[in-house]
């Protein structure tokens, strides 16, 4: 009984050390604790692409107040704000080039991006319309930063447009309306969070905001155009796309090509028997069963007619008619003798 009992003990010290393993596995996995853990600026970032901006200018003292659109903006803005849009100036609707106008002549600072050629009054945009700028493209944009002066106290800045628009020649330009002042660009994406690191973009972008003399809120409209839906199937599933395209014209091309003869349409009127017997006997024909036809001819004109069984046309024996004729005479010669008195 002893024995037995010491036969217990490696299981019983077995179960407790996988109860041990098991219980510290769950203490340092399972259980439930409260921390921070620093995940960075991913979600702020993919959502606001001037939020390196809006951080740097925080930094440095200024009052920043991000908007997602135009519409969130306060009415009337103070004639002390700077105003950062993001969508471009063709993007400005009538109302809202008068509404910022407004503003500007009142001593406010707006700084807005130019993405399309247009010439000066010809009606194609309504916030560069007021102001007699013209823009063009050019053929062979500088691919280095180009020197852009702020004043005659400072080195010039280091700035490098991506556009291939020029204004008046230029692919930057501040145009005076009142008592404020238009800053209009031709590539606002270099205030955008991957490029405000680049060359003196940062430096550019806190000089246009002392611009304003009151250095009042600096306003920031970071919700760029969103692209249509066919502008994102294009850039992002034109390889999906054309394989379907070839797809629907291949199967276009399959169920186009018709087997077999048309069908005729059928009558609303009721056949005569004579038809269908006719039908019914060239559809035999085409398939094969004339030495039957013939057979079953016979056959009825010597039930009919015994005694006509020992005419020529009786005893032939060949169930296998040259051709469509030859059955055609043959079958109306029966008929005649079926109809003798």
């Amino acid at each position: 009984m002893t024995l037995r009992r010491w036969q217990w003990i490696p299981l019983i010290l077995l179960a407790l050390l996988i109860l041990g393993s098991l219980a510290l596995w769950v203490s340092q996995n399972l259980v439930k604790r409260n921390g921070e853990v620093y995940t960075g600026y991913g979600e702020a970032v993919r959502e606001n692409p001037f939020y390196l901006a809006e951080r740097l200018l925080t930094r440095l003292g200024a009052t920043v107040h991000p908007v997602r659109r135009l519409d969130e903006l306060p009415e009337p803005l103070d004639p002390a704000d700077t105003l950062l849009v993001a969508i471009p100036t063709y993007a400005i609707s009538a109302d809202e080039a008068e509404r910022l106008l407004n503003w500007v002549g009142q001593g406010g600072h707006l700084i807005i991006s130019v993405q399309h050629p247009c010439e000066p009054g010809a009606g194609c945009d309504h916030l560069l319309n007021p102001l007699q700028i013209g823009s063009q493209r050019v053929e062979s944009p500088p691919t280095d930063p180009i020197p852009v002066p702020m004043n005659a106290a400072q080195s010039p800045l280091q700035v490098r447009f991506r556009s291939n628009l020029r204004l008046n020649d230029a692919p930057w330009q501040v145009v005076h309306w009142g008592r404020g002042q238009v800053t209009l660009l031709t590539d606002i994406s270099l205030f955008a969070n991957p490029r405000l690191i680049d060359h003196d973009h940062a430096d550019f972008l806190w000089m246009l905001f002392q611009q304003n003399p009151s250095s009042g809120a600096f306003w920031l409209q970071y919700r760029m155009l969103t692209p249509s839906l066919v502008e994102l199937l294009g850039q992002r599933a034109w390889m999906p796309l054309l394989g379907i395209l070839l797809t629907l014209l291949a199967t276009l091309w399959r169920y186009s090509r018709r087997l077999g003869p048309c069908l005729t349409p059928r009558s609303s009127e009721q056949r005569r028997l004579a038809e269908h017997l006719q039908a019914s006997s060239r559809f035999l024909w085409r398939h094969g069963a004339g030495p039957m036809l013939l057979q079953a001819a016979r056959h009825y004109t010597q039930r009919r007619r015994p005694e006509a069984s020992t005419e020529p046309m009786m005893l032939e024996q060949s169930d296998q008619p040259l051709n469509e004729r030859d059955l055609i005479h043959t079958v109306q010669t029966l008929q005649r003798v079926n109809r003798r008195p």
